[in-house]
């Protein structure tokens, strides 16, 4: 399966096909989440890797509008990142801590995101979500058939 890698910096797209060299059907570019340089409904899957807790509440509407935008239908968004307030109560404190140790400005608004509404406005099913330790994954589909052209037309 062929598959593109997209990162903001020039330098982690360079240290990737570094090391991704016999990887043959892979293709790294340098972009932005924002405007994905990709046509609409082109793409099976997407995923992001600890990227939405680094990006202000305004843009993770934009990048997750953007994922939306070049799934194809029946496609799988994956998410991996933080865990959030909530996922294990007994971490909340922690999570709330942490931003007060690392430079994490958008950190605190990340915990209390719900990806689950996030994504559904978007036209997206929430599938399920994994916890491991201090991460989680979380799955969206995109509607396969004609429930995806009406989410699209709303």
């Amino acid at each position: 399966m062929p598959a593109l890698g997209l990162d903001l910096s020039e330098a982690y797209v360079k240290e990737a096909k570094r090391h991704l060299q016999r990887w043959s059907r892979t293709d790294l570019m340098v972009g932005n989440a924002e405007s994905i340089p990709l046509p609409d409904e082109s793409q099976d899957a997407v995923t992001s890797i600890f990227m939405f807790h680094e990006l202000p509440p305004k843009v993770r509407r934009i990048v997750i509008s953007e994922f939306a935008r070049v799934l194809k239908p029946g496609g799988r968004l994956v998410l991996v990142d933080s865990l959030q307030h909530g996922d294990e109560p007994d971490y909340d404190r922690l999570l709330e801590l942490f931003p007060q140790s690392f430079h994490e400005p958008y950190y605190l608004s990340y915990i209390k995101e719900d990806f689950a509404a996030l994504c559904q406005d978007r036209g997206l099913t929430y599938i399920r979500n994994a916890r491991a330790f201090v991460s989680k994954v979380i799955v969206f589909d995109k509607p396969a058939g004609p429930a995806a052209t009406a989410t699209r037309a709303a």
